[in-house]
């Protein structure tokens, strides 16, 4: 099962990305969206337990 999240520059989302990988989820992807106001990433993560 894979789980996405959004973590904003401002850090929102870090916690929810740190709680993740503690359970296991294994990081797949990060896409980078830039632009001149904000930095925001895109983080694929996918657990492996099925």
């Amino acid at each position: 099962m894979q789980h996405a999240i959004i973590i904003q520059s401002n850090g929102k989302g870090k916690n929810e990305l740190e709680n993740l990988l503690s359970q296991g989820y294994t990081l797949v992807s990060v896409t980078v969206n830039n632009s001149p106001s904000y930095n925001d990433f895109l983080v694929i993560l996918e657990d492996h337990k099925d």
